[in-house]
């Protein structure tokens, strides 16, 4: 009898059954994109006629397009998606088919230019089995997105997760039951190093940076030749990808509990604790980390530890040993604890601690109002930059913008190749590109946050506060 689409996806598959792949290699978008289709899934209701409706908006702000409203390329990715076919070639010589094949979406409502919806319908034999919280189809389509390159990481991942579910630390494959196993065909790679070149070394560097397996492994030989290898097994820790970055979104767009998600670990952050966060964000520091801090220490000691390390970096840097990287120091002192004032030296006297407490209360206030009014004027001064920038960058020509893409590029190699494969795409990214023309391209009295800041009527005061972020 052959296999259903509900048995391919179970995890009480016993042994690898098929290749399972989608059709066409899809972007980063479009992976993001089936990742929140099959999470939205598990916690939306359909409408009478099966449809799924999801915010065009709420799509964006996943995917961190917060200053586009490119809408007709979010629409575009679904379109991929419905396009693209999941195919199960299945293996083994007792099987009455040759492969299987569906699509994730079946049906798909196009918005108007003012509508705000996307509507979906999931395949009927797919989406009882992503919704079913005993079985991890999910993760599985979700890793299928992820490890769609290199060609054979998810086939592998497969073969590798399935012999670790049934308690086998390692696993030993002849090179002809991998290949079989992978669905590779013909007899080029019957020569190991071939094989070891392009298959083994670059989807197990994939799988190990990427997914919940940490996989090493060994050859054994057959008198001269190398006749197999032996995989070692073991896990990591590893979380439901691209959602750690948007805990906040998906809290406020679905306004319920689902705990098999782990996604309302924590509650959304009040207004001050937005304001630390957003304060951060301009040293690179991931949500993750803030939110960490301000559980550690308190808001109030995360606010300390910020401006301890700001004091830092303003006190030595004219300095040869001055703070080079400011968001990684940042980082360390959340960890450390290093700058939080040391709450024990208190005075003993009750008058003088009550004292101290109500100036402690006055200053946090302090600190969070003039941390507020930076921050609404470094966004504006970086707005007014942004607009500057763009003019520039509108008068040249194609040669010319990417020769500056070029030279963004070559200077920031953090950057270079997912600027290159994705360009401006995510705000982490944009505020590195940015900055980066800002100061090339702009006048210097344009540079002078400053200047900008009494030009408005700011107080010196916050203006000190202003140089050194």
């Amino acid at each position: 009898m052959s296999l259903s689409i509900n048995d391919l996806l179970s995890n009480d598959v016993k042994k690898p059954t098929a290749l399972v792949h989608f059709e066409r290699d899809m972007s980063l978008t479009e992976q993001k994109v089936m990742t929140l289709i099959i999470f939205h899934c598990q916690v939306a209701d359909k409408d009478e006629r099966g449809l799924y409706y999801i915010k065009k908006s709420f799509v964006r702000r996943f995917l961190g397009w917060d200053d586009s409203n490119n809408y007709p390329r979010i629409y575009e990715a679904f379109e991929k998606i419905f396009d693209n076919t999941i195919k199960w070639n299945l293996l083994g010589k007792d099987k009455t088919f040759k492969s299987l094949r569906c699509k994730l979406i079946v049906s798909l409502l196009e918005p108007t230019e003012s509508g705000q919806f996307i509507g979906f319908k999931i395949h009927p034999d797919l989406e009882p089995v992503i919704k079913d919280p005993r079985l991890f189809a999910k993760i599985k389509l979700i890793m299928m997105s992820i490890l769609a390159k290199p060609k054979y990481a998810f086939p592998l991942y497969e073969i590798l997760s399935d012999c670790y579910s049934r308690g086998e630390k390692s696993a030993r494959l002849s090179l002809r039951e991998l290949k079989d196993s992978l669905g590779i065909m013909g007899p080029y790679y019957d020569n190991f190093v071939a094989f070891k070149k392009e298959i083994l070394k670059p989807n197990l560097a994939i799988i190990n940076q990427n997914t919940d397996c940490v996989v090493t492994y060994e050859t054994y030989r057959e008198g001269r030749k190398i006749a197999g290898v032996v995989f070692a097994l073991s896990k990591q820790s590893w979380h439901p990808p691209l959602l750690q970055e948007h805990i906040k979104e998906l809290q406020i767009y679905y306004k319920k509990d689902h705990g098999d998600l782990n996604l309302l670990t924590n509650p959304p952050p009040n207004i001050d604790e937005q304001l630390f966060l957003d304060s951060v964000k301009t040293y690179h520091i991931a949500e993750v980390d803030a939110l960490q801090a301000i559980k550690t220490h308190g808001l109030e000691g995360a606010v300390q530890i910020r401006d301890y390390v700001l004091q830092q970096a303003a006190r030595h840097k004219e300095k040869k040993d001055g703070v080079r990287d400011i968001g990684a120091y940042m980082v360390r002192c959340f960890r450390e604890g290093y700058g939080k004032k040391n709450r024990e030296k208190s005075p003993a006297n009750p008058v003088a601690k009550l004292t101290d407490a109500s100036s402690s209360k006055t200053l946090e206030k302090k600190i969070t109002a003039s941390d507020s009014q930076a921050f609404h004027v470094g966004k504006e001064f970086r707005e007014y930059q942004g607009k500057l920038v763009d003019e520039i960058l509108d008068k040249m020509s194609p040669e010319e913008r990417e020769k500056f893409n070029e030279q963004f590029a070559h200077q920031n190699p953090v950057w270079a190749n997912k600027f290159r494969e994705f360009g401006l795409k995510t705000p982490m990214m944009r505020s590195a590109f940015y900055k980066f023309a800002a100061d090339r391209l702009l006048a210097p009295e344009c540079l002078d946050i400053a200047a900008f800041a009494r030009d408005k009527g700011i107080s010196e005061e916050i203006i000190e506060i202003l140089k050194t972020r």
